[in-house]
């Protein structure tokens, strides 16, 4: 039996995708060495969707009529999801958005399912973060939907801690040189500067605001060995919000983490990690729902103990919103090229 899966294999998502696949895989390998879903082995239906919404409808039109699809994962970002859910849902396959932070995706219909945490819960502590080294920054934040729903969380909550803005500008994703917009951040005379997007556009602002003399904190990028090795050191100290710190001592992060490293020699992340602990989610609710399409829409919506490495306890799904209503992110700090949990940096 098969997951579709809608996802960047080339475009300027791309890495995402290398870092679902080893998630995937790794979870899979496991999943069937266990037995599979009522001994059937579970395999992926990869299309390569570069994260466009022009390119997901038809993915979506394809696993529809796939009846061998039980479920879909995907797509990476949130603008590329939302456009495909009206497919899913008149087609009645699930669509698990595991890395769709917008508030707006699982507005798509009863098929519409997200773990990740929303915007408005990550700026809600984002800002808390902020509001403890800083009083006045400036934000540049993508030019999307995605990225000016972010922002929007942003100002509202920088104001209700007493934050002042004082600059912010879009930028355009798929730019080379944000040098413009970051020297009038940088003369705005901020306490931080502040990068709500993904990690390439991250790597890029930060290494560009060094350039352009600014020495101050920040705040932004993402979570990925992409940015680590992008941004290097002009990126030390950077503060971000993450779902998984493979330093965590949990028995089971810890026996992830060794499998991961022995598996492909390197650390996990956070994309690894949604990738990992979606494919686990959408078995568990296949084998307490049935292996079919309406099976795991019973179990998403019954099964009360989900769990996960990127997850601290176990959740069940708000029938409401189809997400989990206790999932907080962690705060990492970029520390000698790895992020760590603020609370175990020296």
């Amino acid at each position: 039996m098969y997951f579709g899966v809608s996802g960047p294999k080339t475009g300027t998502s791309a890495e995402y995708g290398r870092l679902w696949q080893q998630g995937f895989d790794l979870a899979l390998e496991q999943v069937n060495a266990a037995g599979g879903i009522d001994g059937k082995k579970v395999a992926l239906k990869w299309e390569d969707s570069q994260s466009d919404p022009k390119q997901t409808v038809p993915i979506a039109t394809k696993f529809v009529d796939d009846r061998s699809i039980i479920a879909e994962l995907g797509d990476f970002s949130s603008p590329a999801s939302i456009a495909a859910s009206p497919v899913y849902n008149r087609g009645k396959l699930v669509q698990y958005g595991f890395t769709n932070s917008s508030t707006d995706f699982t507005k798509g219909g009863d098929y519409s399912w997200s773990p990740s945490v929303t915007l408005d819960t990550v700026q809600a502590a984002v800002t808390d973060w902020v509001k403890a080294k800083a009083t006045r920054v400036s934000v540049v934040y993508l030019e999307s939907d995605w990225g000016k729903q972010d922002f929007g969380f942003f100002q509202q909550y920088a104001k209700q801690k007493g934050i002042d803005i004082v600059y912010s500008s879009s930028i355009l994703p798929d730019s080379q040189d944000f040098r413009p917009v970051l020297i009038k951040a940088r003369d705005a005379n901020p306490d931080a500067v502040v990068h709500l997007g993904y990690g390439p556009d991250g790597a890029l602002v930060v290494k560009q605001l060094r350039d352009v003399g600014y020495k101050g904190q920040f705040f932004g990028g993402q979570n990925t060995p992409q940015f680590v090795e992008l941004a290097g050191t002009a990126a030390e100290g950077d503060i971000v919000n993450g779902v998984f710190s493979p330093s965590d001592t949990n028995p089971k992060i810890q026996d992830f983490v060794t499998k991961f490293r022995a598996e492909y020699n390197t650390e996990p992340g956070d994309f690894n990690v949604y990738a990992y602990d979606a494919i686990n989610a959408l078995v568990k609710a296949a084998k307490f729902g049935g292996a079919n399409r309406e099976g795991i829409l019973k179990g998403l919506r019954e099964v009360k103990d989900f769990d996960g490495i990127g997850f601290t306890t176990p959740f069940a799904f708000d029938q409401q919103t189809r997400r989990p209503s206790n999932i907080k992110p962690i705060q990492l700090v970029l520390q000698n090229g790895k992020f760590v949990p603020v609370a175990s940096a020296k």
